[in-house]
């Protein structure tokens, strides 16, 4: 209640107390004040701890607390950088060990750099929720009085670095497998093991390793290993192969001698021969080859022809062609025979065969072929000889010609007899053979460069201007030959020949049906040459007149060596050989010859001549 008061301006009335309400709100405002200014204070620590880890947390056992998000992570790249930079060891069995515990050396260890194989730590998701705005009490305090947490490690793997890091491990662990290998050989057989490859599972390891490093915990392991998975590489020739081949191939063949038997002719003339193929010659006609995964003997069918032709090769004979030959003076046909040979086919596959039967007695028979003349006897019965052409020539005799006679008797006691067969080519190089001592030839003078000189088988030009001329009135095919550089008066102009083997031959071909047979003989001083066969055409010869005459000159020589000669003439003269049959012309030949003059020699050195 109130009281009455006197005011102070000394009017009576009531006087009023001060409201007790109008205290508390004094109170109220400065509480209220004081709770803005803490809850500012509040806020502020929230505000300033939100980016601050709370006090005494950790990562990986590194402090980070009171650090901001950016220190943290500073912090945390610095203390840990050894986690990536440490090697991993990756433990790998070889194929067929098994995992630790293992034999050591059946285990190779790999090392593996994280920093290098794509494994890396995540500190932004290791710090990730970690710091935050937060009003609740209880986190600020903890930022004051320090908590005990400690934050996982996060890590990373970058897929294709790792698989190209483990990759290159395989380089250093994959090892080439190694075929079993069987050598055959003149001193026995030789094996080699096969030996089994190894790989690096690339895609395996390179898994277990990433759930490895993903493992919450796991790259701060003392310890740091993870298990590699290695693969077995076969090689293409298994050891199982190798052994296959040898016993159920090699050992079956190389087991006993192969016979390889032949026989030839009829029942009441057989010739027989065997040819024995023993362990050594088996070894050397014996091979092996691989096709892919699989061996296989080989057999050289070439050398195995040769060997048994050593001894079935008595077998064997060429056959023997009707022909003619020389008696006397008449002309006697020789008979055909057969020949006989050896059949390759079939012989390489028996011997193949029997080299897989086992035992004793393993035999294979080759078969011998008739093989037939190309000129068997029926042909030769429709032949006839009688002389075809013929040609004499004189030649100079006495003392100073006694060389140049033995050639002559010499080169035609080597041409008589020459059996040329149809559509065969006659040599006279051929025909004189070897021009040397043991034949029969001796030194006497021969034309070189226009000269006369001395030479082993001077005069056998005479022959060849018989051989030119016995072709020529034969009318056989004229092929080849070479006139002398100067005019000799005792041949025929232009129908002479030189010779200088082997560069210069006489050459004509039997372009008959019948064989042709020299018939060649010296009589007193004279060549006398028929050849004997079956005349096809009439010759005409047609010798023209000597034109553009030349001179020789006299000259002395006095040279050890000087040979006498006479002086002759040089001059250009046209011949012509025609053939005809029944009167009317087959076939013309025309030579044009021209001899230089030769030059009289007269020798004055008295050893000369």
């Amino acid at each position: 209640m109130s009281e009455r008061t006197q005011r102070p301006d000394g009017r009576n009335g009531l006087r009023e107390e001060p409201a007790a309400g109008r205290g508390w709100w004094s109170v109220l405002l400065t509480l209220a004040v004081a709770v803005v200014l803490l809850g500012g204070a509040y806020l502020a620590a929230a505000y300033y701890f939100k980016d601050r880890q709370p006090a005494g947390v950790t990562v990986a056992g590194v402090d980070i607390g009171s650090l901001t998000r950016e220190q943290a992570e500073d912090v945390l790249s610095r203390q840990l950088a050894g986690l990536t930079s440490s090697p991993i060891t990756v433990r790998t069995p070889a194929p067929g060990a098994q995992a630790p515990p293992a034999d050591v050396a059946q285990v190779e260890e790999l090392s593996l750099v994280p920093d290098e194989a794509g494994l890396r730590l995540d500190l932004d998701a290791t710090l990730s929720g970690a710091t935050r705005l937060s009003f609740d009490p209880r986190e600020l305090w903890a930022h004051v009085a320090g908590t005990d947490r400690e934050l996982p490690l996060r890590t990373a793997v970058d897929h294709e670095t790792l698989e190209g890091a483990v990759a290159g491990l395989a380089e250093d662990f994959d090892r080439e497998p190694e075929d079993g290998e069987v050598t055959i050989g003149p001193d026995g057989v030789e094996s080699r093991d096969a030996v089994l490859g190894r790989g690096l599972d690339v895609a395996a390891t390179a898994e277990e390793v990433e759930e490895a490093w993903l493992t919450p915990g796991w790259p701060t392991a003392q310890d740091r290993e993870v298990p590699g998975h290695a693969v077995e590489v076969s090689p293409e020739v298994t050891q199982a192969e190798v052994d296959r081949f040898v016993e159920e191939e090699l050992e079956l063949a190389l087991g006993a001698p192969v016979l390889v038997t032949a026989a030839r002719g009829e029942e009441d003339d057989e010739a027989t021969a065997t040819a024995e193929l023993a362990e050594r010659d088996l070894r050397q006609l014996l091979s092996v080859r691989q096709s892919g995964g699989e061996l296989s003997l080989e057999l050289d069918e070439e050398a195995l022809l040769g060997r048994v032709r050593q001894d079935l090769g008595q077998l064997e004979a060429g056959p023997v062609d009707a022909t003619v030959r020389l008696d006397g003076t008449e002309v006697q046909v020789v008979p055909a025979r057969v020949g006989y040979a050896l059949e390759d086919d079939g012989v390489a596959d028996g011997v193949l065969a029997a080299l897989a039967e086992e035992g004793e007695g393993r035999t294979v028979e080759a078969d011998v072929s008739v093989v037939e003349p190309a000129i068997p006897t029926e042909v030769s019965e429709g032949w006839r000889f009688s002389p075809m052409g013929s040609f004499v020539s004189a030649f100079p005799t006495g003392p100073a010609n006694e060389a140049r006679t033995a050639n002559l008797r010499a080169g035609i006691g080597h041409v008589n007899g020459t059996v040329v067969m149809p559509g065969e080519q006659f040599s006279l190089g051929a025909a004189l053979g070897e021009i040397s001592k043991e034949a029969g030839y001796v030194d006497a003078p021969v034309i070189m460069d226009g000269r006369l000189v001395m030479g082993l088988g001077g005069g056998l030009s005479q022959i060849s201007t018989v051989v030119l001329n016995t072709s020529w009135n034969s009318g056989v095919q004229l092929d080849a030959h070479t006139p002398h550089t100067f005019y000799i008066d005792r041949y025929p102009a232009g129908r002479e020949a030189t010779l200088a083997l082997p560069y210069i031959d006489n050459l004509w071909t039997n372009d008959t049906d019948t064989p042709v047979v020299v018939r060649a003989w010296v009589s007193g001083d004279e060549i006398h040459m028929t050849y004997l066969g079956q005349r096809q055409y009439d010759v005409q010869t047609i010798d023209g007149q000597r034109r553009n005459i030349t001179q020789g000159e006299e000259k002395e020589d006095d040279s050890e060596d000087c040979v006498p000669q006479g002086r002759s003439e040089g001059f250009t003269i046209t011949v012509v050989r025609i053939l005809s049959r029944d009167g009317q012309e087959v076939h013309r030949d025309e030579y044009t010859t021209t001899y230089q003059a030769s030059d009289q020699v007269t020798c004055t050195h008295p050893e000369a001549g």
